[in-house]
């Protein structure tokens, strides 16, 4: 459509009197009081082109009356009633009551453009309510004037090009043909980004909703058992859209998008944007169990991170859900899948979850998942990963944090977070907890001869810590292993204490008084941890990693910090860092007076063997330096 200057455009006589019939039609057959035309002038007055005020319909509206009307429309550029059928509001939209007019009526007239050309408007008296029939033929006369403007409009453009065509007779050959590569150039490149915004979301240049779609249907066509869905979704998208705008929010997804750079190396993961706030990887893979839980874990660092909004720094909450395909499924219902394990992730507290559909159909059936488990303890495919804990003054190893893994022969490896969750659904927890307790202890009571000051960290679940017979368990492993009880170290989250805090305390205060140390794990992300610091025998608290991440670079986070740190000191309570991956946050922890550090700038979590080989070696380097 080309560019046409409708404020030139003319109207024929002819056309004129054809509206001319249309209102006195109106008037006559709906028996209003009258009826009008009106076109919008460049000084956003209103000029009626043809009108008709009946003389046997009492009262009689005059022009003037229908003005108001007329002007609403042309600001609003939607239709109005009066009076409106929604409770009044479009009457409240008069500056003051209108004489004479009882029931009016006025509807936008558009150029095929979507300019705004004039309004078309109706009026009574009295109060009259429109049947079906009588609003569908006023809806008819408006479309048959919005016709009349689109022949006109086509008119226009037709002398438009044939002025163009007169232009070109008046160039030479070479003119011409540069002419004529021009205009195709820039076809091309109208027609490439007709393209582009086709597929792509022009606000972060991800995949759209009409690509995602496509693509879904082809991967569920060839291979859907090689590949998954990650549907990301944010606590507070809403919040940062309504008070900075749609583009600020297009901006902090792309930054989002931006920090999992690391994942487009190692996988094979396209990234699609489904709806306004929300994100989706699609992931091709092989080892699709596998690398969905390393890609889940790298996820899982990103799930509270800063981002920058217009030069300030705010917080951001993302929640995982996977979903793998199932035979027959389209690619809607994939979607929906992954999204509710997204909102159960939200519901949970978990970073990451999984939609049933994955469990239904892999080999890992509910109805065989406990038969799995079992035979993994017995058959000693689980095993513990161990992550170091350092003194950031000396570098060395205090001890070390252990996590569970599970490595199954066609799922791959799954985490400590994933396992435990589907133990706590399954009714196992008590039976992994106890392989977990009993195998970490054993390797404390082995390692502590290398590190005297060792001390093994447990994590505990909200389903143990209500179960009466933890304590003895506990005891009776420290007792099998010959190790001292202060050589233990238990952490327990804010969401396992929640569960029965009657029970959480007296489990706690018994395992206490064998000596063991307890530990409050990622403080500060809860409603109430320093009143659990009040109520709970905890001597050591884990802040956690979302604030070490963002101490460089926000102010806010830093002083938070520093603060936990302050009044654990009053407390005497001890204070280890997480997520330690910079030496800058090494040396904030040190200046802040942190007992211990715990992140990837130490060491990753790695099998026993490895962590022992280290450890000794740690061991000896400090002996040789002290001689």
């Amino acid at each position: 459509m080309l560019n046409i200057n409708v404020g030139g455009l003319v109207i024929p006589e002819a056309l004129l009197d054809n509206w001319h019939t249309i209102v006195n039609l109106t008037t006559d057959l709906l028996k209003l009081s009258s009826a009008a035309v009106y076109v919008c002038r460049n000084d956003n007055k209103a000029e009626e082109l043809c009108g008709y005020v009946s003389e046997d319909v009492f009262p009689q509206v005059s022009s003037e009356s229908v003005i108001p009307f007329v002007q609403t429309v042309m600001k609003s550029h939607q239709p109005l009633w009066f009076p409106d059928p929604d409770n009044g509001k479009t009457a409240r939209l008069m500056s003051e009551p209108v004489p004479t007019v009882s029931t009016a009526g006025a509807f936008p007239l558009f150029w095929p453009t979507r300019q705004l050309f004039g309004v078309f408007v109706i009026a009574h008296g009295h109060d009259r309510v429109l049947t079906g029939k009588e609003h569908l033929l006023l809806e008819n006369y408006r479309q048959t004037i919005e016709f009349h403007l689109a022949g006109i409009y086509q008119q226009a453009e037709i002398r438009h090009l044939n002025h163009r065509l007169e232009q070109f007779q008046d160039l030479d050959y070479k003119n011409l043909t540069d002419f004529l590569c021009q205009e195709i150039d820039r076809r091309k490149v109208v027609e490439q980004q007709l393209r582009y915004h086709k597929h792509y979301d022009s606000g972060t240049g991800f995949l759209n909703r009409f690509s995602l779609d496509m693509k879904l249907r082809n991967l569920l066509s060839v291979n859907q058992d090689e590949f998954a869905l990650i549907y990301i979704g944010f606590q507070n998208a809403y919040v940062l859209q309504s008070q900075f705008g749609y583009q600020a929010w297009d901006d902090v997804l792309r930054q989002y998008r931006k920090r999992l750079a690391s994942l487009d190396s190692r996988f094979r993961i396209m990234t699609a944007r489904p709806n306004s706030t929300d994100l989706i990887l699609i992931v091709e893979s092989e080892q699709l169990i596998s690398d969905l839980e390393k890609i889940c874990h790298i996820l899982s660092e990103q799930s509270q991170t800063e981002m920058m909004v217009q030069q300030d720094s705010f917080p951001l909450r993302s929640y995982v859900g996977v979903a793998t395909a199932a035979e027959g499924q389209t690619a809607v219902a994939l979607i929906e899948e992954a999204f509710s394990a997204m909102l159960s992730c939200k519901d949970s507290g978990d970073s990451w979850a999984y939609s049933s559909e994955l469990l239904a159909k892999s080999p890992l059936r509910i109805h065989q998942l406990e038969n799995f488990l079992y035979n993994a303890v017995k058959n000693e495919n689980m095993r513990l990963y161990f992550q170091p804990k350092v003194c950031p003054d000396t570098y060395q190893w205090q001890g070390a944090e252990a996590l569970l893994r599970w490595q199954h022969p066609v799922l791959g490896d799954i985490s400590n977070e994933t396992l435990i969750h589907l133990a706590e659904k399954n009714g196992l927890i008590f039976e992994i907890g106890a392989f977990v307790l009993r195998a970490a202890i054993s390797k404390a009571s082995q390692w502590r001869h290398y590190a005297p000051v060792f001390k093994m960290a447990v994590n505990i679940s909200a389903r143990q810590l209500c179960d009466v017979r933890l304590v003895e368990q506990v005891k009776q492993f420290l007792d099998e292993f010959h190790l001292p009880a202060s050589y233990l170290e238990i952490e327990v989250t804010e969401s396992a204490l929640i569960t029965d805090e009657t029970m959480a305390l007296e489990v706690l205060e018994r395992l206490h008084a064998l000596g063991i140390t307890l530990s409050l794990d990622d403080f500060g992300t809860g409603y109430a941890s320093f009143s659990y610091l009040k109520k709970y025998p905890f001597d050591c608290i884990k802040i956690d990693k979302s604030f070490i991440h963002s101490i460089e670079h926000n102010d806010k986070d830093r002083e938070i910090v520093r603060s936990i740190i302050q009044i654990a000191g009053k407390l005497d309570l001890q204070v280890i860092a997480e997520g330690i991956e910079t030496q800058a946050q090494e040396q904030f922890a040190i200046r802040e007076g942190c007992s211990s550090c715990q992140g990837f700038l130490y060491g990753r979590p790695m099998p026993s063997h490895e962590f022992e080989k280290k450890l000794i070696q740690q061991e000896l380097a400090g002996c040789h330096s002290s001689e």
